[in-house]
């Protein structure tokens, strides 16, 4: 009896350990697998000593972050060879974002992932508690900068910051 309780009190406090993982400047960045648009499995860790990345976490609903899709196409582009931008969905309505999209003539070319397991987990890992949010994480895995809403200038100035561009 006494050992089956020590083994329920200790995977007990694992799990509750488990729960209560989270990740900020300094930390290596959460690793999580999700599937890109193009039905692709993909992970932060794909580009572990490649490329930065700049994760992105969205919503369909959210009107802030309608204005972003366009300045991370921007980023792409200008830093394609440094720089991989990814946008976690924390909704499923991606046919509903493809229309609403279409309607506002945005064409999103970054990586977006709408399907993840534990998208929650993720987002309390994080500690994500809005949209959008952003995590600049480096090519050894590491968050570096993060911030909440859109703000363009804060975007700019962190890349150029943070990442040498190809033609420089």
């Amino acid at each position: 009896m006494k050992k089956t309780i020590f083994i329920w009190l200790a995977t007990t406090s694992i799990s509750i350990y488990s729960q209560n993982i989270t990740v900020d400047i300094g930390d290596q960045a959460y690793d999580f697998t999700g599937i890109d648009e193009k039905g692709n499995e993909i992970k932060i860790s794909d580009y572990k000593n490649e490329k930065y990345i700049l994760l992105n976490f969205t919503a369909t609903y959210c009107g802030p972050c309608w204005g972003t899709y366009s300045q991370m196409n921007r980023v792409q582009e200008i830093y394609q060879n440094e720089l991989k931008v990814i946008s976690l969905h924390w909704d499923n309505e991606k046919e509903q974002w493809a229309k609403m999209a279409e309607k506002a003539k945005i064409e999103f070319n970054c990586t977006s992932i709408w399907e993840a397991k534990d998208k929650s987990k993720i987002c309390d890992i994080y500690k994500i508690d809005g949209w959008p949010y952003f995590f600049l994480i480096n090519k050894k895995g590491t968050i570096i900068e993060k911030w909440f809403g859109n703000r363009e200038k804060k975007l700019k100035k962190v890349l150029q910051k943070r990442i040498k561009k190809q033609n420089q």
